[in-house]
């Protein structure tokens, strides 16, 4: 028992020793708008930071928690926007869409928080360049203000499961940026009995971000 013991704390100090803990996160932000035979409907912007905290295992693992926060407003008769959850519904009575939700001079705003723990796996290194691909869960609590409601909900929440590659680049020993680039994702989302199943996999403006990390 005693040489069990001791040698699962020499396992730990060694991880202890190899280990690293790093801060970062990334900062985003999009704007559009739309057009129908030139003349403009609506338009939106969307702002989002995500802080995030890791722990380096060793060279091919690290342990990280991202949690982040986003706002964005949408305004107009119509938006199309990059996620149909995301904006609102082409006005029903004058373009003859047969969205059942939309709003005339509609100004929506959606507030949500997320939570994202991963695991991020490096599997190759050519220079000062890593090669890696982050696997987790994702939680997000979104609020809806000055939207139609459904079934009387304004709050909705989605649960994700996905993949992202990405590539860092090591600016020195602390500091490095990062880039992720395309995903493989499941995503359920649920608003009242407005149920969504989306699976997402490819590379879009949508799923292109960037962000800077410290090492202590």
């Amino acid at each position: 028992m005693k040489k069990i013991i001791l040698t699962a704390l020499v396992a730990v100090a060694s991880l202890a020793a190899n280990a690293q803990i790093w801060v970062g996160g990334e900062v985003g932000f999009s704007a559009g708008k739309t057009t129908v035979d030139g003349d403009k409907y609506g338009s939106g912007a969307k702002f989002n930071l995500i802080p995030e905290i890791g722990y380096t295992i060793n060279d091919k693992f690290d342990v990280a928690l991202a949690i982040g926060i986003s706002h964005a407003n949408y305004n107009g008769d119509a938006y199309a926007g990059t996620n149909g959850f995301e904006a609102y519904p082409l006005y029903e009575d004058e373009l003859g869409t047969g969205a059942p939700f939309g709003l005339k001079d509609a100004d929506y705003n959606r507030n949500a928080f997320k939570i994202n723990p991963y695991v991020r796996y490096k599997f190759a290194k050519a220079g000062d360049f890593t090669f890696f691909v982050d696997g987790g869960f994702s939680f997000t609590m979104i609020h809806y203000s000055n939207t139609p409601r459904v079934d009387g909900e304004d709050n909705a929440n989605q649960w994700g499961l996905g993949f992202k590659p990405g590539i860092a680049y090591n600016l020195s020993d602390k500091v490095s940026l990062v880039a992720h680039v395309g995903e493989l994702s499941y995503n359920f989302y649920k608003r009242g009995d407005v149920k969504n199943n989306e699976f997402n996999m490819g590379v879009s403006g949508n799923n292109i971000s960037f962000g800077a990390y410290v090492s202590f």
